[in-house]
């Protein structure tokens, strides 16, 4: 049974993340790790202190799909988690788009 959690592909996370030299893909047995440093003119003016933010998404792989259930942010103001719940959580919608 799958998790209620968004998800997408691990073909579609390793097309993004080889195609994309902002996003970071790590997997480790089941422990998938999807690292994103926004590095484009619209971000580079809302960087806090002008210092990077790096989001961080946490994820299961369950027969070739990835499913996230966590989401992270750090940045100079700090560190926040965010617990992911259900499959359409509004943090992970843009999974829908790649």
């Amino acid at each position: 049974m799958q998790p209620d959690l968004p998800s997408t592909g691990l073909a579609k996370l390793k097309e993004l993340a080889g195609s994309n030299y902002s996003y970071t893909l790590i997997v480790n047995g089941n422990e998938v790790t999807l690292r994103f440093t926004p590095d484009f003119p619209e971000a580079n003016s809302h960087k806090p202190n002008g210092e990077e933010v790096e989001h961080v998404m946490y994820g299961t792989l369950i027969d070739d799909r990835v499913f996230f259930s966590r989401f992270v942010t750090r940045s100079s103001f700090g560190e926040t988690s965010t617990k992911l719940e259900g499959k359409d959580d509004p943090v992970m919608l843009w999974l829908n788009f790649i």
